[in-house]
């Protein structure tokens, strides 16, 4: 078994800065687990105190069950790869890669075995006598992995690994890690602050802001129903579309009330908005939830301009200006509106969600 525990973790530096705060993470054995969020928000920090790179300020760490705060890195049975690789120039790929197993002082056999067969599953049997200067970024990063696959550790830890690389490599190792994951059945723990990387490759995602955990779930649970406004803007691509609007009644209907249009919520939504009415709460909608459409929809529609339009080929992307915000909707490419024509995008209200204004909370 090779679970990893975080309990009440904290790292604070030198002039009291808490770059981690109070982190709980159980992470199960075979678990892959994607540590999000933006730059400086205390996931790589996280990462390097478990691989032992950080002392831990308070908390406790357990991997497979063993307290090992105090352990020193060699001895907690983990291998790393990093964002830059790490190579060592002058060693062949071969070389690189047993280097950790003759430090540890292997058999020559047992070391030959290791590595040949951590090359042929990533396909880089063909490179064993190169040295680094030879290869593509892409190829680097395989033999980074594999000089952590010939370990055979009981956890793998990435931070950031597909940072370097272009956009089309990044798609291809992302899928290699993740079949890499199936056919080892061994514990991952990775680290990135691309969330499309987070919920292709995750068995569970842990979203980070300020050193503070926001959400921990599946990547459908975070998509379908975040915590709070920071997890729903930043699970998604693009973001949530995020507008404050007045909740009003009228009737027996309750409606959001941006001031040039409103929206009728549905029934099980105004249960909740209830204690709201009269106040202003952020209404969010995701830009797959719009339809684009030239005629409005009572109750349905969000009114504007069009401020930029963007064909990507399977869809186009249309921002539209409203008084207060500007919305991103997803629309059939066949459909190409022109900057500033009058539009209207059409909201499927059962998938809005709503978030207090003052503390950001989804309400619900």
């Amino acid at each position: 078994m090779s679970a990893v525990v975080l309990k009440n973790i904290c790292k604070i530096y030198d002039g009291g800065v808490k770059a981690v705060d109070n982190v709980n993470i159980n992470i199960e054995d075979q678990e892959f687990v994607v540590l999000v969020g933006p730059s400086g928000c205390g996931k790589s920090t996280t990462l390097r105190m478990v691989a032992g790179l950080e002392d831990i300020s308070s908390g406790e760490l357990y991997i497979d069950g063993k307290l090992v705060n105090d352990v020193p890195p060699k001895d907690r049975d983990i291998a790393m790869v990093f964002q830059n690789y790490a190579l060592y120039p002058h060693m062949t790929v071969y070389d690189n890669m047993a280097f950790g197993l003759k430090i540890r002082k292997f058999p020559k056999e047992e070391i030959d075995q290791r590595v040949r067969e951590a090359a042929k599953i990533l396909d880089i049997e063909m490179l064993l006598e190169r040295k680094p200067k030879a290869l593509s970024g892409g190829q680097r990063q395989r033999v980074a992995v594999g000089r952590a696959i010939v370990r055979k550790p009981k956890v793998f830890l990435f931070d950031e690994p597909l940072s370097n690389l272009d956009a089309k490599l990044r798609v291809q190792m992302r899928a290699e890690i993740s079949a890499l994951h199936n056919r080892l059945k061994a514990t991952m723990i990775y680290v990135t602050h691309d969330q499309v990387e987070a919920l292709t490759m995750a068995d569970k995602i842990v979203v980070m802001k300020l050193g503070v955990i926001q959400q921990i779930g599946g990547p459908l649970e975070l998509y379908n129903e975040p915590d709070n406004k920071f997890v729903a803007g930043f699970i998604g691509s693009p973001p949530m579309n995020f507008i404050n609007m007045a909740v009003k009644t009228e009737g027996d209907k309750t409606y959001v009330d941006e001031g040039t249009f409103r929206l009728e919520v549905t029934p099980a939504q105004a249960k909740f908005l209830k204690p709201y009415v009269g106040k202003e709460v952020t209404f969010g909608i995701r830009p797959e939830d719009v339809e684009f459409s030239h005629t409005p929809v009572d109750g349905k529609t969000i009114n504007g301009s069009v401020s930029v339009v963007e064909p990507l080929g399977s869809e186009t992307q249309v921002h539209v200006a409203t008084s207060k915000a500007n919305v991103v909707g997803k629309i059939d490419p066949t459909v190409v509106p022109t900057p500033d024509e009058k539009v209207s995008l059409v909201v499927a209200m059962e998938k809005a969600r709503f978030f207090d204004v003052d503390t950001e909370l989804r309400i619900r």
